[in-house]
């Protein structure tokens, strides 16, 4: 081979391999552009919980009463579409199959979760089991409450027939999600959402309006019709709370999009102490990184 020969294939190979690697890092960019909108709810909990979910960062052990709590209002929540189905206001025993179906789920959970409850003890599951059945009869009394108002018969009827955990995905926002479930709500596709925690005295809180608003964006772009409405299941309580969408709440989402991409790039958020730092999973890392920063500022 010439020397000319020669320098025109190394010149050659060092174009493809530069022109390779650029469009790898911009595959890889543009996979990193992408979100889910669970990484909405966790900026909404915590901006600092973003930034450590992406980076494999040591995580504290699942072993605690109120993750197991959270697994088992999950599936609850997801159950009451099939219970509605099966009660009238006027359901005499309407207790009894609610807790036949909370008892079902304490079985088959450790199925339907076994990798998150990997490593969770016995006693921690009893102990979550406990405090969630005094809910019950709160439940049953809050979905008999709403069974006897007629205004909320559409909206039941709709919910009969929710479709599970559909997959949503928006080109536009590149933003993926999947909701407990979609509803046909008068002709609307109604995205609902299940929350585990407190139910407030009316109406829905405002981070979960946010997690709504995000659903409702996907859904209006797979079914390019403007959706503003959504539902939120309170499976703690048995609260089933519509609510209507509004174009701040769209807004904001779009803010929040913003920021955690700035995050995912290697912005750290200003750490905030609060009660529920304690039961963070982040929390050895995050106090590392505050007690290293206040060295220096």
């Amino acid at each position: 081979m010439t020397n000319k020969l020669y320098k025109a294939v190394i010149t050659y190979l060092g174009i493809y391999i530069k022109t390779a690697l650029y469009y790898k890092c911009m595959s890889l960019k543009n996979v990193e552009q992408n979100m889910n909108v669970s990484d909405i709810t966790l900026y909404l909990k915590c901006p600092r919980k973003v930034y450590y979910s992406k980076r494999s960062q040591k995580k504290r052990s699942n072993d605690n009463v109120s993750y197991v709590e959270h697994l088992l209002l999950k599936e609850f929540g997801l159950r009451y579409p099939q219970l509605l189905e099966h009660f009238s206001s006027k359901a005499d025993d309407m207790k009894d199959i609610i807790q036949s179906e909370f008892n079902e789920i304490c079985v088959e959970l450790s199925i339907i979760y076994a990798s998150e409850l990997e490593g969770v003890s016995e006693s921690t599951i009893m102990d979550a089991i406990n405090n969630i059945q005094v809910c019950i009869e709160d439940v049953s009394c809050n979905i008999k409450g709403m069974l006897a108002d007629t205004h909320n018969m559409l909206l039941v009827k709709a919910l009969c027939g929710m479709e599970l955990e559909p997959v949503l995905y928006g080109s536009k926002m590149k933003v993926s999600g999947i909701p407990a479930g979609m509803i046909n709500l008068d002709g609307s596709h109604v995205p609902v959402i299940i929350k585990t925690g407190k139910c407030p005295e009316y109406g829905i809180w405002a981070d979960d309006r946010l997690h709504m608003a995000a659903f409702s964006m996907l859904a209006q772009e797979v079914h390019n019709k403007p959706i503003d409405d959504g539902i939120v299941i309170y499976s703690r309580s048995g609260c089933i709370r519509p609510s209507k969408i509004r174009a701040n709440d769209k807004r904001q989402v779009l803010g929040i999009c913003s920021h955690i991409r700035k995050i995912k790039e290697g912005f750290l958020p200003e750490r905030k102490q609060t009660p529920l730092c304690e039961d963070c999973e982040f929390l050895e890392s995050c106090e590392i990184k505050y007690s290293l920063a206040s060295k220096f500022f």
